[in-house]
C-alpha cells in the first residue's frame, strides 16, 4: 500500500507540475514595465518586412515611408501587451494627420484570433501577423510588448521592451515628428 501510495504520489506531481508551470513558460517573454524612455541617436535602417494584415492584405514598412513610424510587437496571450493596446490606440486617433502611424505586429497567432482580438478591442490602427519565428530573429525580439520607434527615414531610434503608458508614447511621437524630415 506504502509503494502504491508513492507511486500515486509521484504521478499526481508529473502532472501537475506542468500545468503549474505553463503559465511561467507563456508569460517569460512578456514584460510588464518599460525602461526609461530611450535616447533617440539611432542611425540604422530598420529591414524592411512585408506581412499579412489579419484580413490577408499585404502591408509594407516601406509604404510608410516619410511618417513616423512606432512598430509595436505583441500577443494577445501577453497581458501586458494587451493591457497598452487601449493608449496605443488612443495615441493612433489622436494623431491621426500627421504623418504618424502605429503598426500592430502580432507574434505568431492565427490570423481569424487576431482580427475577432482587434474588433473586440476596438484597435483601428494597422495590424500585421508574424506568422512564424522569422521576425523574431530579424529584429532580435526578445521580450513583449516591444515597441520601435522608426523615423521618418526609416531609421530605428529607439525601442521599448515592456508595457509603455499613453505619456510615454505621446512623448516619443512628439519628439520624433517634431523633427524636420
Amino acid at each position: 500500500m506504502h509503494q502504491y501510495l508513492q507511486y500515486l504520489m509521484k504521478r499526481i506531481v508529473a502532472l501537475i507540475l506542468p500545468l503549474l508551470l505553463l503559465p511561467a513558460f507563456l508569460l517569460s517573454g512578456c514584460g510588464s514595465f518599460a525602461a526609461p524612455l530611450p535616447d533617440l541617436n539611432g542611425t540604422e535602417p530598420v529591414p524592411d518586412i512585408t506581412l499579412p494584415t489579419p484580413d490577408g492584405n499585404m502591408i509594407s514598412l516601406s509604404d510608410y515611408q516619410g511618417e513616423v513610424l512606432f512598430l509595436n510587437f505583441w500577443g494577445t496571450y501577453c497581458p501586458p501587451c494587451v493591457a497598452e493596446l487601449p493608449d496605443l490606440q488612443e495615441v493612433y486617433e489622436e494623431l491621426q494627420g500627421e504623418d504618424f502611424v502605429i503598426i500592430g505586429l502580432n507574434v505568431e497567432e492565427k490570423p481569424e484570433k487576431v482580427r475577432a482580438f482587434a474588433e473586440e478591442h476596438g484597435l483601428t490602427f494597422p495590424i500585421i501577423i508574424s506568422p512564424d519565428a522569422t521576425v523574431n530573429s530579424l529584429y532580435q525580439l526578445k521580450h513583449m510588448p516591444t515597441t520601435w520607434f522608426i523615423d521618418r527615414n526609416g531609421i530605428l531610434r529607439g525601442k521599448i521592451e515592456g508595457q509603455m503608458s499613453k505619456s510615454m508614447v505621446l512623448k516619443m511621437a512628439h519628439k520624433l515628428l517634431s523633427e524636420t524630415p
